[in-house]
């Protein structure tokens, strides 16, 4: 929208005064009228753009002879409109100035009269014209409000004050008094009136106050008043008797423990001085020294004894009274011996959970309930209450590992250090430098000493994993460190002897690497101390909830993604599928589906193709041919095969199906699937 301005220096001797503003603004509205516009005046060097038409708001602008009035409008015909102005401005006034002087003085000193009485004012003070646009904001309204009145002059009340109402004023005529009303951080409490003139609604005017720091007050107040009623609940039902005594030693409080300790009534003995009273001589000597006195004991006249804890009451560093509480001999001793009996109760209870379960926290981090991992938990735990050797059996991916720290976590060894070593995937060429350390030089590539893995599990633990990887030659030297516990680094002359816990673990079948001469029945026998034997998932499927649930939790934090869950008919084939890859391969599957699902939910289609139920197989396990129930020997076909494609080798079949090696190998013949051995 077009703007226009213009400047004008004013040549009148007095500026634009009471009966020339009057005079302006009444020639103002006339051009406003004749070209459809809103004529805007400032002066220059402000900021404030304020309508002509307000004359509470150009006298206040205080133009003086020789200041530059800016005059601006916008529109259409907002040239035409600030010409005519202008041009006003400069002659149009003269017949004004012709009028009497001593009028234009009255006028003048009114005028300032006012403008100073409402800068005076400690309230906040607006005015808005019939457009709900601020013509006058005092020096209160800026301090109350932060804001600047040059910022806000001429600018309608809605655009820059929140919640104003004054154009609800404007619109119905209404006023409203003692309106409480929050702009800011500040609290204000305002009444809004309307401005009549000839029965007509030319303006609204709002008068305010801040209450900011009442409010406080008066909140502060009330939550004294709250704490106060609390103080009282509380003292009133506590079983010790409690009385308070100010500065003089006057008693200004009991509670009613105490009337009834010492049968008295509070309208009887509040107000009265402590020396009358033989029981508060500990307050005397508390407001004497300033300093607590605990485990008094007093007597009653029927001879009841009590004991007495006193403390001053310090205020700006003065003692300005003491607390006093009072408990029966007779009570002190019914809750000592409840106390011993709890204790007792609770002994008991963790001796019994002891030898039933053997259990510590450290134990919790195995999940499962069923009975096959219960009874390996059993037996770890009192394992942990030993130092002799552990031996973890189980297949890959059962949680060896896991059952070891927990064992280590809850021994007298937890402090000191737990070092794991997968033997298997070590080169055989580094297996003895790694378990033993070695000396710089010993070998090519040895540019420095190197600290072996027994070394550093020093007055801890050593948990050796897949020892029935370990080569004849290491066994041997392993057998000598396991009896002596001492070895020589690679290299080196000097003897190192360490106290060490070993635990050792294995998914091979040592008894018959024993009879084919790859395994040392010796160091058999001395591994097996404590033999532990951690079932395959598949015969602990009950635990597969849990396990699911563990792993969601476990993913999706690491992820730092939305917890999600699984759909039951996806649960329920998590629960039917034979897990050769056993707790390993359940983690690694229930991290792809979370990363496949796109939802909170996962679903059967998020899960690994092999695990889904097969089309041709349908709903139940078992299949009826179109004439009804096929021969065993077309089921017996049907599931080898199924089992062939699934897995890539006899062995891995074979633990899904649940028989051995041999039987599949034989089946596969029989049948003739062609599968080469891996």
């Amino acid at each position: 929208m077009m703007r226009y301005e213009k400047h004008l220096v004013i040549r009148t001797t007095k500026g634009l005064h009471a009966r020339l503003a009057a005079a302006v603004v009444h020639q103002a509205s006339k051009i406003n009228r004749t070209y459809g516009v809103t004529l805007y005046i400032n002066k220059l060097g402000l900021q404030a753009e304020i309508p002509i038409t307000s004359m509470l708001s150009l006298t206040a602008l205080g133009i003086r002879s020789g200041d530059t009035a800016i005059v601006f409008a916008t529109g259409q015909k907002a040239e035409n409109a600030v010409e005519a102005m202008i041009a006003y401005l400069a002659e149009g006034v003269n017949s004004v100035l012709e009028t009497d002087e001593a009028v234009d003085k009255i006028i003048n000193e009114s005028a300032l009269t006012t403008e100073r009485v409402f800068e005076s004012l400690n309230s906040g003070l607006i005015v808005v014209d019939e457009e709900n646009r601020i013509s006058y904001f005092n020096q209160a309204a800026e301090r109350i409000l932060k804001r600047n009145r040059d910022a806000v002059v001429g600018k309608n009340a809605n655009d820059v004050l929140e919640n104003s109402q004054l154009e609800r004023v404007l619109r119905t005529g209404v006023s409203q008094e003692n309106v409480k009303q929050v702009i800011g951080q500040t609290t204000v409490i305002s009444n809004r009136n309307p401005i009549i003139v000839d029965k007509q609604i030319r303006g609204a005017v709002a008068v305010f106050q801040d209450i900011s720091r009442f409010e406080a007050l008066s909140n502060e107040l009330e939550t004294t008043k709250v704490l106060k009623e609390r103080l009282e609940l509380i003292l009133q039902n506590v079983h010790d008797g409690v009385a308070m005594v100010d500065e003089r030693g006057v008693l200004i409080y009991v509670n009613s423990a105490y009337e009834r300790m010492w049968k008295v009534t509070r309208d009887e003995i509040v107000g009265k001085v402590i020396h009358a009273f033989s029981h508060h001589q500990v307050d005397k000597e508390v407001l004497r020294t300033g300093q607590n006195q605990l485990g008094v004991t007093v007597e009653s006249e029927e001879k009841t004894k009590m004991i007495v804890n006193a403390a001053p009451i310090v205020l700006d560093g003065k003692v300005r009274g003491v607390i006093s509480t009072y408990l029966e001999v007779t009570d002190l001793k019914i809750m000592l011996e409840r106390l011993q009996m709890a204790e007792d109760k609770l002994a008991y209870y963790e001796e019994e959970m002891e030898k039933e379960w053997g259990r510590h926290q450290s134990f919790m981090q195995v999940i499962g309930h069923s009975r096959a991992i219960e009874s390996s938990l059993r037996m770890a735990g009192k394992a942990a209450k030993s130092s002799a050797t552990v031996f973890i059996r189980g297949e890959s991916g059962t949680g060896k590992e896991v059952l070891a720290r927990a064992i280590h976590a809850a021994s007298q060894k937890s402090t000191g250090p737990f070092v794991g070593v997968n033997c298997a995937a070590i080169p055989e060429t580094l297996i003895e430098s790694e378990l033993f350390g070695h000396e710089k030089g010993s070998f090519t590539g040895a540019i420095q000493r190197k600290i072996g893995k027994f070394e550093l599990a020093n007055k801890g633990t050593i948990f050796l994993d897949e020892i029935g990887d370990l080569s004849r030659d290491m066994q041997v030297k392993l057998l000598r460190v396991l009896q002596e516990m001492e070895f020589e680094r690679v290299g080196g002359n000097d003897t190192i002897r360490v106290k060490v816990r070993v635990m050792a673990a294995t998914n091979r079948n040592l008894e018959e690497m024993m009879k084919t001469g790859e395994f040392r029945e010796d160091l058999y026998y001395r591994l097996n101390v404590i033999p532990i034997i951690m079932p395959p998932l598949r015969k602990r499927q009950g635990d597969i909830p849990l396990l699911v649930e563990h792993f969601l939790e476990k993913i999706c934090e690491a992820e730092d993604v939305e917890l999600k869950t699984m759909s039951l008919r996806a649960l329920q084939v998590l629960e039917r599928y034979g897990w050769p890859g056993n707790i390993r391969e359940l983690e690694n599957i229930i991290t792809r589906a979370i990363a496949m699902s796109e939802g909170d939910l996962i679903d059967l289609e998020d899960l690994p193709g092999f695990l889904h139920p097969s089309q041709e197989m349908g709903e139940g396990l078992i299949q009826l041919t179109p004439s009804g129930l096929a021969t065993m020997e077309e089921y017996d076909r049907a599931i080898i095969q199924k089992a062939l494609e699934m897995y890539p080798s006899y062995n891995q079949a074979a633990k899904a199906l649940g028989i051995t090696h041999r039987t599949v190998a034989l089946k596969a013949k029989k049948y003739g699937f062609v599968k080469e051995k891996k």
